[in-house]
């Protein structure tokens, strides 16, 4: 058995543990799978269980997209985070960041930068009541005329706006920075879109 193999039947344990169920029979695999999809939202057929348990005798390369989905089932990023040994990032606790607060940091009328990989930069008027409208925007979907809500940033997290109207369109929640995070810049003069 190669080191790959072992980490495999390592993270089977694993996903066994965060299931709280032991996978053995048929049943079982359609049990983990629906368990897997409550929780991530992907669904990875029993058949592809069954194969990656060896309960089914098929000499098959499991694709690395469905090690990291039954990594990240357990908590972890991806399934090369998972064989470093490390424990997944504790997904509860105080954050210790920047901060801006729209009701308390700002005034109607301020803009904002803000910036996200690869290379997203916006700028964001607020218009009061958590309110902002799209300015200007570079490299990405975002547009000018766009407005959401969001009553804070967070430097290095990701930023959600709700009630997202693209195009005129309501469009639900949008995310930006969903791996890296974000930066933000309270800014005076909306004209220029350069990063700082």
């Amino acid at each position: 058995m190669n080191e790959q193999e072992i980490q495999i039947r390592n993270l089977c344990k694993k996903v066994e543990e965060t299931a709280a169920m032991a996978v053995v029979k048929s049943k079982d695999f359609e049990r983990l799978a629906i368990k897997i999809f409550d929780r991530t939202g992907s669904l990875l057929s029993p058949t592809t269980l069954k194969r990656i348990w060896g309960y089914l005798k098929e000499s098959t390369v499991t694709r690395k997209s469905t090690l990291d989905l039954l990594a990240q089932y357990c908590g972890w990023h991806n399934f090369d985070e998972f064989t470093t040994g490390n424990y997944p990032e504790i997904e509860s606790g105080y954050v210790d960041v920047k901060i801006l607060s729209a009701r308390n940091d700002l005034k109607k009328g301020c803009f904002v930068k803000l910036m996200w990989n690869p290379s997203r930069i916006c700028i964001v008027k607020y218009l009061g009541d958590c309110k902002w409208e799209v300015i200007k925007s570079e490299s990405t979907r975002l547009i000018p005329g766009d407005t959401f809500r969001c009553s804070v940033f967070m430097s290095g997290e990701p930023l959600y706006l709700e009630d997202l109207v693209h195009e005129g369109v309501q469009s639900g929640i949008y995310v930006c920075g969903r791996r890296n995070g974000i930066r933000f810049a309270v800014i005076d003069n909306p004209d220029t879109i350069t990063a700082p």
